[in-house]
């Protein structure tokens, strides 16, 4: 912003008659702090109706009123604490607290039910996660056999001896076997 002018509210007013916007500026203020008013009687009527239908409510209506806010309060409550011990178990067994959504807390009451709502709900899973797993083996070919009778020993023997004997082609290091020879018995 350019040069800021500070003036106090009487030199504000002089400087709105000197441009001569001195009655737009006035309704303009005037429809302003008319809507401003508005809204805060608004606000009061509603907060005034409010209390009166409280002060209206007959001392049953306020107590069954309180008994039922009472009531939804404690069930949240219940729940939260029925969440709280379903993780706990689910840790306990060795599965993930994201698991808790396909989990019904409504009827689990004790911790024996929610101990065996678990243990079935892991029991589902493993059976589950098998049946993928058997179906995978069904479906796919049978792994490649390995060599047959020594475990793949004679394997193993071939790749010693060629290292040792140097056969290995790019091989800078002699082999073992070859480091009695001359060039002419290695057979290069």
């Amino acid at each position: 912003m350019g040069n800021e002018i500070e003036l106090s509210e009487n030199e504000l007013l002089e400087a709105i008659k000197e441009a001569g916007i001195d009655k737009p500026f006035q309704a303009y203020i005037k429809n302003k702090l008319q809507v401003e008013g508005d809204k805060r009687v608004d606000q009061g009527i509603k907060s005034y109706q409010k209390n009166q239908n409280e002060k209206n409510l007959s001392d049953k209506e306020r107590i069954e009123s309180l008994e039922t806010e009472l009531k939804e309060m404690k069930n949240g409550k219940a729940k939260e604490d029925k969440k709280t011990l379903v993780k706990a178990e689910l840790k306990k067994q060795d599965l993930s607290e994201g698991f808790l959504k396909y989990i019904k807390i409504d009827d689990l009451d004790d911790q024996s039910k929610i101990a065996e709502a678990v243990t079935g709900f892991k029991d589902d899973l493993l059976n589950a996660k098998q049946a993928e797993n058997d179906q995978k083996l069904k479906g796919g070919t049978v792994p490649a056999k390995g060599e047959t009778g020594n475990g793949g020993d004679s394997t193993i023997e071939q790749y010693a001896k060629s290292k040792n004997a140097g056969e290995v082609s790019g091989n800078p290091f002699q082999g073992k076997l070859d480091e009695g020879k001359s060039e002419n018995e290695k057979g290069e």
